[in-house]
């Protein structure tokens, strides 16, 4: 028995010093033997499993162990973060820190003390931004406003609330008006924009009326040579899905920014289960780098970009537009090559069906310079060539101009055919762009109204009834190229006074490609015999600045004489 009480007494001592500080009372056992044991006995004392809770009861309140606090706050201020990552380590991380048998007096308290005050001192520091962030406490919510994380959250909770404007802005809007603000941004203002739309280095061309031929390297590569190894080609083939038709309208309205007509042209076309082809996007692309507001050779200024018309503002203050020339060419079933040269300017070639091919030169604002029609034999008919000096234009020179015809849907041909072979008294030829480009040069040949033709208010496209009325018109049109392969007609387009200058000017040259279109589908008019030219609201045929049906038309004249005689 006394054997036994020394052996307890042994395994007391060693826990004691195990223990440290806090298990000294111990050594007084016999007068408080409830800190023993449980029973009040010395025997079971014997047994090292139940002592162990019985220290670890009484340095938790013992106020002796809030000494050792200042050294401890290092380390939970370190160990703070680390028990936000897990959120619940600290409860854990107590009884891991008593296992060592280092030091577990000063590891015990450190990890159990400062982990209860560690929410409430580090509330305030960084951790409690990153723990409480979740939290509803509105003190943390100002701290992690701009973060990532609160910002996604943030739109579901604030949408009410006054941070709507700035967070719906910057995440939900963005989705939707994305392109137009983008269009926007880089249309109205050259902030942001500039930098990343880069406006091409668009050749100076001489005036029209100056007579100069314009600046194109395509113009004078060899013609039969191959483009050079550094030219960019697409080739593509051309469907009934990618062709437009005249009864079709254009997706995107005029004055709708570039970027966004391109998206909305693009979700358009993917209804339609019809894509953009790769003629199409190299023209959106280059003119979509055309920023409105941005100036351009020749000291113009960009001022409305549809996505396939630029409209662009000379320093006299009038308008000119840019548009692909070659649009009408792209009839199904048609294989289109395009050569694009260092300064913009491009040869393509149009091989169809049939074996014939249709190769135009065109300058970097895609506007025909030259255009050639070769037959399946190999004969070569020259329709336009504006890549040669012509004469200067001195209007007050010029005869006076011819009679403006209005054409009744139901007219006999040998009065159509009497206005189109008119022939004013001139004794000269014009470039295409003098005819274009002046008034007074076209003047010299009549003008056919289209009455049967008048567009609903903002539309480019013609119903079939409509385009039935133009079949007078298009078989003697047919009947003249037939006759004679260089025969060449302007289509023009007109609109109301409704609306800007600028995007009218767009508008009435899409009325114009209807038509041209309209003549090709319905009568067979071959597109390339035929150039087409909007002119917005610059000549009314009545005089109102309201919404007038009968100023929302089309025109023709047939300008083969006017243009130059050049050999076959």
């Amino acid at each position: 028995m006394r054997k036994s009480l020394n052996t307890s007494t042994a395994l007391i001592a060693s826990l004691s010093l195990l223990a440290g500080g806090p298990v000294y009372p111990q050594e007084t056992a016999p007068a408080d033997p409830a800190a023993l044991c449980a029973d009040g006995s010395q025997q079971p004392c014997a047994e090292v499993v139940e002592p162990a809770p019985a220290p670890a009861e009484e340095p938790a309140p013992e106020p002796e162990a809030v000494t050792p606090e200042p050294e401890p706050e290092a380390a939970p201020v370190e160990a703070a973060p680390e028990a936000a990552a897990s959120e619940e380590a600290p409860a854990e991380a107590a009884p891991e820190a008593v296992v060592p048998d280092e030091a577990p007096a000063d590891a015990a308290p450190a990890a159990e003390e400062p982990a209860a005050e560690a929410p409430v001192e580090a509330a305030p520091e960084e951790p409690a931004a990153t723990e409480e962030a979740p939290a509803p406490d509105t003190p943390v919510t100002t701290e992690p406003a701009p973060d990532a994380p609160a910002a996604e959250e943030a739109p579901a909770e604030a949408a009410p609330a006054t941070d709507t404007t700035d967070t719906e802005a910057s995440t939900e809007p963005a989705e939707e008006p994305a392109p137009a603000a983008e269009a926007e941004g880089s249309a109205e203002t050259s902030t942001g924009a500039t930098t990343e739309v880069v406006v091409p280095e668009l050749p100076v061309q001489p005036d029209a009326v100056t007579g100069e031929a314009p600046v194109a390297a395509a113009a004078t590569a060899d013609p039969d040579a191959a483009a050079p190894a550094d030219a960019e080609v697409v080739e593509e083939v051309v469907t009934e899905d990618s062709a437009r038709s005249s009864s079709e309208d254009f997706a995107n309205p005029v004055n709708q920014p570039a970027a966004a007509a391109t998206a909305t042209a693009s979700a358009t076309a993917k209804k339609k289960d019809k894509g953009l082809s790769d003629g199409e996007k190299a023209i959106l692309i280059g003119l979509g780098a055309l920023a409105v507001g941005a100036m351009i050779s020749n000291n113009r200024k960009v001022e409305l970009n549809s996505g396939d018309r630029v409209v662009v503002e000379r320093p006299d203050g009038t308008y000119q537009i840019i548009k692909d020339d070659n649009a009408l060419l792209r009839q199904p079933g048609s294989t289109v090559r395009t050569e694009r040269f260092d300064d913009g300017s491009s040869r393509t070639t149009v091989t169809r069906e049939d074996g014939s091919r249709i190769v135009t030169i065109r300058d970097a604002e895609y506007r025909v310079l030259r255009r050639v029609h070769i037959s399946r034999d190999g004969r070569q008919t020259l329709l336009v060539d504006d890549t040669v000096q012509y004469q200067p234009v001195d209007v007050t020179r010029l005869p006076p101009p011819a009679p403006v015809i209005e054409v009744d849907s139901y007219g006999d041909d040998d009065a159509l055919r009497a206005a189109l072979s008119r022939q004013a008294a001139f004794d000269r030829e014009f470039s295409l762009a003098q005819i274009r480009d002046i008034q007074q040069v076209r003047a010299l040949v009549p003008v056919i109204d289209l009455n049967a033709i008048t567009f609903e208010t903002g539309s480019a496209a013609i119903r079939p009834d409509q385009a039935e009325a133009l079949s007078r018109l298009g078989r003697l049109m047919k009947s003249y190229i037939d006759a004679n392969p260089r025969e060449m007609f302007l289509i023009e387009g007109h609109t109301d006074a409704v609306g800007s200058a600028a995007s009218n000017l767009a508008l009435s040259d899409r009325r114009a490609e209807s038509v041209a279109l309209a003549m090709s589908e319905y009568f067979d008019v071959p597109p390339e015999n035929m150039v087409v030219q909007g002119y917005g609201e610059e000549f009314l045929k009545v005089q109102t600045g309201g919404s007038e049906r009968a100023n929302r038309r089309a025109s023709v004249r047939r300008i083969t004489d006017l243009l130059r005689q050049a050999s076959n």
